[in-house]
């Protein structure tokens, strides 16, 4: 039957049927014309599955058929039980999946940082040309400490964490532009280059290894997270394999969007280290002990309860109940 004459017919019944599949509570009488309309919607759409799976009618039913299957077949989830699969399988299937991805784009912003460290530091005139002489000495000689020391550590640590996690959240829901994720890389890539320079051009190396690193090690790592879950997005987008582009866009939005809801606690446990540790005047090696214990355990987090999910068939997304209608298309 052709889709859009079945929507003229039953396009009010649906209509209902959406309506009612939306309410929190139904009388008696409610329910039993939410079952009714269900059984015909369902009827509706195995119908134009049959002949135009693709088409905008059967993807506008099958959420509405969904909706009102879960209104009539499942039990509401409680707050507690939807951060426990939040916690326990959604986000760390979502950081697993992320590996290679990763591991890419840290390479690729560990590269842009030595190579700019290196051309700055061994190019005559270059480390002047991008910052003079007398404020490479400020940055040496105090800035870059003082830059950790000079507010409240509970103030410092609120205040780079809500900047951390606007970046993170950012480079996730705009990855898919490519550019703008791969540019972000480049430019901090670069900054932190520009800024080992200075420190080793004075001769003060050592503290920025030890004031960038306690906390560093976490934050840039969560940083790269939210860089390769913008990543993943814009290929799922540019190469949808198994589904139609807008569908694969869909997809891997709902499941990786999961992934910057994680780095915001992530990043403030960061913050934490950042305000209260690095300018803490413990030994060095025990700081950055702390920041790379933090790092491991989120590594092992997503490996421990995220490789499991994987390989019972999981990615992250939604239950098919709450995630809508999907198709699968040649390629």
């Amino acid at each position: 039957m052709d889709p859009v004459l079945l929507a003229q017919m039953h396009g009010s019944q649906w209509a209902q049927l959406d309506q009612l599949a939306k309410k929190a509570r139904l009388t008696p009488a409610e329910a039993a014309d939410l079952l009714t309309l269900y059984r015909s919607a369902s009827k509706d759409l195995s119908r134009i599955v049959t002949v135009a799976p693709d088409s905008q009618t059967a993807a506008r039913l099958s959420v509405t058929v969904h909706r009102a299957r879960t209104h009539l077949s499942s039990i509401p989830r409680s707050p507690m039980a939807a951060f426990v699969r939040f916690t326990v399988r959604s986000l760390p299937a979502a950081l697993y999946r992320l590996r290679w991805m990763l591991l890419g784009v840290t390479l690729f912003f560990l590269a842009s940082a030595i190579v700019a460290a290196l051309w700055a530091l061994h190019t005559p005139g270059a480390l002047d040309a991008i910052m003079p002489p007398s404020q490479q000495k400020a940055l040496a000689e105090k800035e870059f400490v003082e830059y950790y020391k000079e507010n409240p550590n509970s103030v410092f640590a609120i205040g780079v964490w809500t900047n951390n996690a606007w970046i993170a959240v950012q480079w996730v829901a705009l990855g898919i532009t490519g550019i703008y994720v791969v540019f972000g890389l480049l430019m901090n890539g670069v900054n932190v280059g520009f800024s080992a320079a200075a420190m080793y051009a004075h001769g003060y190396e050592r503290d920025f290894w030890a004031y960038i690193l306690p906390h560093g090690i976490p934050e840039i790592t969560c940083i790269l997270i939210a860089a390769a879950a913008g990543l993943q997005i814009f290929v799922a987008w540019i190469i949808p394999r198994a589904m139609t582009r807008g569908q694969a866009l869909a997809k891997e939005a709902r499941s990786l969007m999961t992934v910057a809801g994680g780095l915001v606690f992530f990043l403030f446990l960061s913050g934490l280290v950042e305000g209260f540790i690095t300018p803490n005047p413990l030994p060095v090696w025990l700081k950055i002990s702390v920041g790379v214990g933090l790092t491991l355990a989120i590594f092992t987090y997503a490996t421990l309860l995220g490789r499991p999910v994987l390989k019972e068939g999981g990615d992250g997304d939604l239950e098919d109940e709450r995630a809508g209608y999907r198709t699968v298309a040649a390629y």
